[in-house]
């Protein structure tokens, strides 16, 4: 049986940092079969990381918060996002030399 409960937590060493993530989002669309359906789709995300998590299933799957995002799709409508742990690249970025 698949676990559906979630499990909550901070991570306090993603908050603040830069981030990108590959998302998938179901957007309104006219299906091939002529009718009106949600489409999957794979979209690219980029904004800071709060260090919010949650995690699901037996084998957990855990997904961070993405705010404030600088690059997103133009219908996507909220200003926060879910990114699965597989799929979201830290960018870290080299101290600046004196």
């Amino acid at each position: 049986m698949f676990d559906l409960e979630r499990r909550y937590g901070v991570d306090q060493e993603l908050a603040g940092k830069k981030a990108e993530c590959d998302g998938g989002g179901s957007y309104p669309s006219v299906m091939p079969n002529g009718e009106w359906g949600l489409m999957p789709s794979r979209d690219l995300f980029k904004g800071l990381l709060t260090g919010a998590y949650f995690e699901t299933g037996n084998i957990s799957w855990r997904w961070y918060e993405m705010v404030i995002l600088k690059d997103k799709p133009s219908n996507y409508p909220d200003e926060a996002v879910w990114c699965e742990r597989g799929f979201l690249f830290v960018m870290d970025e080299a101290p600046e030399s004196p």
